[in-house]
């Protein structure tokens, strides 16, 4: 199977820095110094009026915003915790009476209402609070760092179909830190987000299925084991996931840790062109545009 190639969109960004004032923390042990600070990353801005080829992406902005907090100020070995979020803004889409639509979707996908920066510096200020909260300083010797950092990537966006990744990477407290990514596609024409029954009926899922279940054994024969269960697989047969990302290419599946392997095993990739599945795609699917 050829392996398709996801390129990382390159954005010409503008950087603005500038000090974060909204909904900044009571807790006075916050360090509001170089470590609390918000930005903001554009697009490169396309011209909708002026351009003359049709325009098939969108604009956006990813806003950003990061704080600390040590549990006890005076001490300067204290244990504490650190904070970053983005969230990225849609600010132009090729139809404009399609912008809201679009704007209510990534809301309801990144969990929050209204202004995207103070929504930010609510999250910053309740997640820091909550760490105060639920440790004491009676506790310092026994209390661990923590932090948590979401980043947000645009990794596709033409053709009127825009993949965006959101990565999670959260420690707060216990045996291990929790990593996680999901992706969101976005179909721009009809102002909607693209998930498996938007690509396969039923059908096409049970065949899906056997082409994962098939390119699994494939490595788990590459690396020398029998069975997918040698390889560290729990599963026996591997189900398509919600975890997908698309462009002109194809379509690749990503799982998480411990869904579908040990979790001492690193999960594995599946990547197939839109050749490999045409015949099993719905036909009235919007991503047989990059069928050949």
């Amino acid at each position: 199977m050829k392996k398709s190639i996801f390129s990382l969109l390159t954005i010409s960004s503008l950087l603005i820095l500038s000090s974060c004032g909204g909904g900044g923390g009571a807790d006075t042990q916050t360090d509001t110094g170089d470590s609390d600070s918000l930005h903001t990353e554009m697009s490169e801005e396309t011209n909708f009026e002026a351009t003359s080829d049709e325009v098939k992406k969108i604009d956006f902005e990813i806003f950003a915003d990061s704080g600390a907090v040590a549990l006890v100020e005076s001490e300067p070995d204290s244990p504490g915790a650190t904070f970053k979020e983005e969230i990225l803004v849609v600010t132009q889409v090729p139809s404009q009476t399609n912008l809201e639509a679009i704007q209510a979707i990534l809301q309801k996908v990144q969990n929050y209402t209204g202004d995207a920066k103070q929504a930010l510096a609510q999250k910053k200020t309740e997640y820091l609070d909550d760490y105060v909260e639920m440790n004491s300083e009676e506790m310092v010797g026994m209390s661990a760092d923590w932090y948590k950092e979401s980043t947000v990537e645009v990794v596709f966006n033409n053709d009127y179909f825009t993949t965006i990744g959101f990565y999670s990477d959260e420690y707060g407290g216990g045996a291990r830190s929790f990593y996680s990514s999901s992706y969101l596609v976005l179909d721009l024409k009809n102002s909607k987000k693209i998930t498996l029954s938007d690509i396969f009926d039923a059908d096409g899922i049970d065949k899906l299925t056997q082409k994962l279940t098939e390119e699994a054994l494939a490595m788990a024969k590459e690396e020398g084991a029998l069975s997918l269960e040698d390889a560290g697989f729990m599963v026996e047969k591997v189900e398509p996931t919600e975890r997908f990302l698309v462009d002109k290419q194809g379509l690749r599946f990503e799982y998480a840790q411990a869904e579908i392997t040990f979790r001492a095993v690193a999960p594995p990739v599946f990547l197939f062109e839109w050749s490999e599945l045409k015949d099993i795609m719905k036909s009235d699917s919007p991503l047989r545009v990059w069928v050949r």
